[in-house]
C-alpha cells in the first residue's frame, strides 16, 4: 500500500512540473524592431519644411528595453538584432527606446535623434511588433541679418545662449528645446556701439529663424523677428547715412 501512495505522489510531482514548464513555454513571446528615421523637421519659414541631410542610419541606433523589471540595453539596433535571435520574453509590456546622439548636448553638429513605443510581449511564442519613428529632439538655430542691417552696422556679431554665431559655417546649431537667448552686438557707421538681446522659445524638431532688420519707415529702429514674427523692437536716434 505505501509502494502504491508512493508511486501516485510521484506522478503527481511529474505532472505538476510538466504544466509549469508548459506554462512558462506559454507564457512567452519574441520581440521584432522596425525603426525609420526621419530626415523631416518643421520650419516656419517660407519653405514650410527642412530635411536634415544627416541622419543616422537605422541599425546605428542605440536601443534600450524597459519590461518585467529589468532593463536591456544594445549599443547598436544591428547589435540588437543578432543577440534577440530565438531570444524570449516574459508575456508583459515593454516599452523599447531608439536613439542616437548625446540627449542634452548642444551645439554645431550636435543632433539628438529618439522614438520610443511600448508593446504587450504576446504570449504562445507569438511575436510583438515594435515600430519606432526616430525624429530629432533638439531645435535647430538660424540667425539673419538684413542688407539694410549690415549696411548700417558694419561691425556686427551674433551669440545664441552661449554659442558664437558663425554665418559661414555649414555645420547645424543645434540647441535644447525651452527658452535661448539671443544678443547681438553691433557698431554703426558712426562707431556708435549698441547691444540688442531678446529670449525666445525652441521647440524640438524646428528649425527657427532669427532676422535683425533696419527699418527707416517713420523713426528708425531695429526690428528683430523671431519665425517670422517681430519679437523686439528698438527704436534709438539712428542717424541714418543715405549712401548705407
Amino acid at each position: 500500500m505505501k509502494k502504491i501512495l508512493f508511486a501516485i505522489a510521484l506522478a503527481v510531482v511529474a505532472t505538476a512540473c510538466h504544466i509549469n514548464e508548459g506554462d512558462k513555454r506559454v507564457e512567452v513571446g519574441s520581440i521584432a524592431i522596425n525603426a525609420a528615421t526621419r530626415n523631416e523637421v518643421a520650419n516656419t519659414s517660407e519653405e514650410g519644411r527642412f530635411y536634415l541631410t544627416d541622419v543616422p542610419a537605422v541599425e546605428d541606433l542605440s536601443v534600450e528595453i524597459v519590461g518585467n523589471g529589468e532593463v536591456q540595453t544594445w549599443a547598436t539596433l544591428a547589435e540588437f538584432n543578432v543577440a534577440n535571435e530565438g531570444k524570449r520574453y516574459i508575456s508583459a509590456p515593454y516599452t523599447i527606446t531608439l536613439s542616437h546622439g548625446e540627449m542634452g548636448a548642444e551645439g554645431w553638429s550636435k543632433p539628438c535623434f529618439k522614438g520610443s513605443t511600448t508593446v504587450e510581449v504576446p504570449i504562445y511564442g507569438l511575436t510583438a511588433e515594435a515600430n519606432s519613428e526616430v525624429v530629432l529632439q533638439n531645435a535647430i538655430v538660424i540667425v539673419e541679418a538684413t542688407d539694410e542691417f549690415k549696411g548700417y552696422f558694419p561691425q556686427h556679431s551674433f551669440k545664441v545662449k552661449s554659442f558664437d554665431w558663425e554665418a559661414e559655417k555649414s555645420e547645424l546649431l543645434f540647441l535644447n528645446a525651452g527658452e535661448a537667448t539671443i544678443t547681438c552686438e553691433a557698431t554703426s557707421q558712426t562707431s556708435k556701439a549698441s547691444t540688442f538681446e531678446m529670449t525666445v522659445t525652441l521647440k524640438p524638431t524646428t528649425r527657427h529663424t532669427v532676422l535683425f532688420d533696419l527699418s527707416t519707415a517713420g523713426n528708425a529702429k531695429v526690428n528683430v523677428t523671431f519665425d517670422g514674427e517681430i519679437v523686439e523692437v528698438v527704436e534709438e536716434e539712428f542717424e541714418l547715412n543715405e549712401n548705407a
